[in-house]
């Protein structure tokens, strides 16, 4: 039973699917939707704002959250590897009208709250990394998004926040339909230009699915395993 149910896959989009069917897998393979999407969907609504009680400075001490903000994650080594790179990013972020918090990765740490010091930026909230609930409450009350995960775009687009991925490949097609998400460089004027976008949102458009894919995960198992 064990071979027959690692047998099957379960993409979530339909460009995955098609992968999978050129690699000559469909009937193996069931569209489902997004797990994740399901995840955003339980928890959006159950949010009450005191997850936000997480924010923390490095030296521990509680961030007070303002009210209009933008959120920012960035991680990924071709982007935070040298101070030009972060410094540019950090530059194009501390122009804006709202403040940028900006949980760290505990890998860039040091070049953050260096850069923080040297370049004087004012506009940006470093704090520790934080939870799964907050994230997902930071993105959804942020006026939009600088990211370079491929976690995290996928949330903004769930929340129908702008985002902007500080990227130079694409991670989900689905998400940049409409300038909903947009590649920038490590570059302020780059990235500012790509914030100043302002796309369009379609409610009926759903390439995650309707967040019910682990239902239908289980569901398809139970006839497997039968």
């Amino acid at each position: 039973m064990t071979d027959h149910v690692a047998a099957i896959n379960f993409p979530c989009t339909k460009s995955s699917m098609d992968f999978l069917c050129n690699e000559g897998l469909a009937k193996t393979s069931f569209l489902v939707g997004d797990p994740m999407y399901d995840a955003f969907c339980y928890y959006i609504n159950r949010l009450d704002g005191s997850e936000m009680t997480e924010l923390a400075d490095f030296d521990g001490k509680k961030v007070k959250l303002p009210e209009n903000f933008y959120y920012m994650t960035c991680h990924r080594q071709e982007n935070t590897d040298t101070d030009e790179k972060l410094g540019s990013i950090f530059e194009a972020m501390n122009t804006l009208d709202a403040p940028t918090v900006y949980p760290v990765h505990p890998r860039n740490h040091y070049r953050a709250e260096q850069l923080l010091k040297t370049g004087n930026y004012r506009n940006i909230i470093l704090t520790l990394p934080v939870g799964y609930k907050t994230s997902i409450s930071l993105v959804n009350r942020a006026k939009k998004i600088v990211t370079d995960s491929g976690g995290v775009q996928r949330e903004a687009f769930f929340a129908k926040k702008p985002c902007v991925t500080v990227l130079d490949f694409v991670v989900w097609p689905e998400t940049m339909r409409d300038g909903c998400n947009v590649l920038a460089r490590p570059d302020k004027g780059d990235i500012l230009a790509k914030l100043n976008r302002e796309p369009e949102f379609d409610p009926d458009y759903q390439p995650f699915g309707d967040g019910r894919s682990a239902e239908k995960i289980v569901e398809k198992i139970k006839e497997f395993l039968l």
